[in-house]
């Protein structure tokens, strides 16, 4: 359940969710296991693998929810076998070619047929809500994830998702390897992405670099922006930022470990909120220094700003 991914989005007003109500909602698109013949199926499940745990995990102002994705394996190659084969009955039988259209039609009918057949793969997105910062924190930030999960999210809440103003974090996070001055909160560690402003295919990734020697202060001069960049947030969280604000590769530092370890958690359930209870409030920390150094408030006309609606705001 430690997010090792994490996106950050605003809801429009999170103090109306109660542990309750989330229940009520989420259980009218609770999972179900999908039917043999539909190629995907997705739906709410308790964040806790364990018996009867309910579908909201409370805790301290932050609730937990996990949806739930069913996807049939149905390799191409599959298909396309199945596919030749038909074909050649049809042409040797009838003599005669087979058009376009009903290929088509034969490619939509083998995949009916071989669905009821196919494995299931089941997929976790475990995202909380932050009813004292009115956020939604999201525990991916893989493309499809998210907007399989805001999809299902506003289908079930009707809730929309506001944007942050942010300033545009590549210029900034390449000033602070140019200018070697950066937030205190922040220390810059050996790794980073960058890409030339000016050739989108000339990208270069750099490990266990010193990103402040000759080497990587040319490339900046030479055009290039920094796309990712590895950080550590005071001492207790690695991290990977990435240009639209969603953080990457988190590792959690002992420190906060033996937090864990010392409360003795020994249920399931008393594990998870151990666990639960010290990640949001690490994150949120986290969360509240990176709006403190990229957020524009207010955003003006002519400033150097992008919107963070992730491509899935209202």
């Amino acid at each position: 359940m430690w997010f090792k991914q994490a996106q950050l989005f605003q809801l429009t007003n999170a103090m109306r969710y109660s542990p309750m109500d989330l229940c009520e909602k989420l259980g009218k698109l609770e999972y179900e296991e999908c039917l043999p013949s539909m190629p995907y199926g997705s739906g709410w499940i308790s964040p806790v693998d364990e018996e009867g745990a309910p579908l909201v995990q409370s805790i301290n102002g932050y609730m937990m929810i996990c949806l739930q994705i069913e996807e049939k394996i149905l390799p191409p190659i599959v298909i396309r076998q199945e596919l030749t084969k038909k074909i050649k009955k049809i042409e040797e039988s009838e003599n005669r070619k087979v058009g376009l259209k009903e290929k088509y039609a034969l490619k939509d009918e083998i995949t009916a047929t071989l669905l009821p057949r196919a494995f299931s793969k089941l997929t976790k997105i475990y995202a909380y809500i932050d009813t004292k910062n009115h956020w939604l924190i999201l525990g991916t930030a893989n493309t499809k994830k998210t907007e399989q999960f805001i999809s299902a999210f506003k289908k079930t809440f009707g809730d929309n998702i506001d944007s942050f103003r942010i300033k545009k974090l590549s210029a900034v996070m390449t000033s602070w390897l140019k200018n070697q001055s950066y937030s205190s909160f922040f220390s810059i560690e050996k790794s980073c992405v960058l890409q030339d402003a000016n050739h989108e295919g000339r990208v270069i990734r750099c490990h266990n670099q010193d990103l402040f020697a000759n080497s990587i202060q040319l490339l900046i001069k030479d055009g290039c922006e920094i796309k990712q960049l590895a950080l550590n947030w005071q001492d207790r969280i690695d991290f990977v930022l990435l240009d639209d604000l969603s953080v990457q590769s988190i590792k959690f530092k002992d420190e906060i470990i033996e937090q864990v370890k010392e409360m003795e958690a020994g249920t399931k359930q008393q594990q998870f909120n151990t666990d639960f209870l010290i990640m949001t409030e690490t994150l949120d920390g986290l969360f509240k220094d990176l709006l403190n150094s990229f957020a524009e408030q207010p955003a003006k006309m002519g400033d150097n700003v992008v919107s963070m609606t992730k491509r899935f705001g209202s």
